[in-house]
């Protein structure tokens, strides 16, 4: 008896090798062959589950979407924050961005992936549409730690402003032209004077 194929499991393992490639090597390495060999199956049954290079790419970024945020970015932090005060929500926004910063091998793919699809979505709706929910949802998750901290701020705005602050980072961090080290000193500075602000409020 023929056995049944998970069709779902094939696309997720084949898009798994799309980012595999972006994040080793950007999105200008991914092709139709470079996928199928990297997923070791043929041309045609990558054809055969994705009719276009588009199609494969939204299905790529909701799949690294999924991952990346209720999986690898969330457990991250939690192991940042394992012996740290309890609720403290400086140390929470710290730990955030000490990990949305890349700083090792799987937060630089995960970060090459991020800056390859942004890039992408600028001139690709579907793409873009993709990314916007995951945007909103990472400054509501920076609001809402703001809100813990009792400050006397509009925690929306700063939460806004903290997530284009930290993408602004991310790139030269990426590219080499910031140490995650200086980096984080840039946040720790901008956390630090909102702070002072807050207690002179």
């Amino acid at each position: 008896m023929p056995r049944k194929v998970d069709h779902d499991q094939r696309r997720r393992h084949i898009v798994e090798s799309l980012l595999r490639i972006t994040g080793a090597q950007g999105l200008e390495a991914v092709s139709l062959r470079e996928v199928a060999h990297e997923a070791g199956v043929s041309m045609g049954a990558v054809q055969h589950y994705f009719a276009s290079k588009d199609e494969m790419l939204l299905y790529a970024l909701q799949h690294w979407l999924s991952l990346s945020v209720h999986d690898r970015f969330a457990g991250r932090v939690r192991d940042r924050l394992a012996g740290e005060p309890a609720g403290e929500p400086a140390g929470v926004l710290r730990a955030i961005a000490a990990e949305y910063l890349p700083h090792d091998a799987a937060g630089r793919a995960d970060a090459l992936v991020a800056v390859a699809f942004l890039s992408r979505a600028a001139v690709a709706p579907a793409l873009a549409a993709a990314l916007a929910p995951a945007f909103a949802g990472f400054v509501r998750t920076l609001s809402s730690v703001f809100d813990t901290a009792g400050w006397p701020i509009d925690a929306p705005a700063e939460a806004q402003r903290l997530a284009a602050l930290l993408d602004g980072l991310r790139l030269p961090v990426l590219a080499g032209a910031l140490s995650h080290q200086d980096a984080l000193a840039v946040v720790d500075r901008h956390l630090a004077q909102l702070a002072t602000a807050a207690a002179h409020a």
